[in-house]
């Protein structure tokens, strides 16, 4: 960051990209210098903050806030927020946010009695705290999970890393 107030990060790797996250970033670019804001607000885009299931994701520094699932039409009260207004609540995503809360309370059972499980009692597990094939493919490309084949057929198993036990506090 160089002598602005504000840095905004848009994550726009892949799956962020896929909802929305480059015209996010491109309007919210663009809607900065209309405004005359771009002395004072630096926007770049990004690579994954680990987070792209529940994206597109703004980051928003010195104020360490994250929005989670913006839309162009959030961008007004973003911008807002970037001009000194009030943080826009209803996007925050924090330890407490449903989302958080819903990967912690899954990560818990994961790790209970053992963080590795077969394939089979993974999915199962995620199954039921809400999570699809999907959710799990891109924890496990976030480093999050890790996938290990067996021996013999069907004997996969699925273990979660240090990655997720330490920014759940597990």
């Amino acid at each position: 960051m160089y002598w602005t107030n504000k840095h905004v990060l848009v994550c726009t790797a892949s799956h962020c990209a896929q909802k929305g996250a480059n015209d996010v970033a491109g309007r919210l670019r663009l809607d900065i210098l209309r405004a005359g804001l771009d002395t004072q607000i630096l926007v770049n885009n990004c690579g994954t903050i680990d987070l792209c299931d529940i994206g597109p994701n703004v980051v928003v520094y010195p104020d360490n806030i994250i929005y989670r699932g913006v839309k162009v039409k959030d961008l007004p009260e973003i911008i807002e927020h970037l001009k000194g207004g009030p943080v826009v609540e209803r996007l925050v995503l924090s330890s407490h946010s449903p989302e958080e809360e819903a990967r912690r309370g899954f990560y818990q059972a994961a790790v209970s009695p053992s963080p590795t499980r077969s394939a089979e009692d993974f999915t199962t597990l995620a199954a039921s705290h809400g999570f699809d094939d999907a959710w799990i493919g891109e924890q496990q490309r976030r480093g999050f999970v890790a996938r290990k084949p067996g021996s013999e057929p069907n004997a996969e198993t699925m273990t979660v890393t240090k990655k997720a036990i330490a920014r759940y506090r597990l």
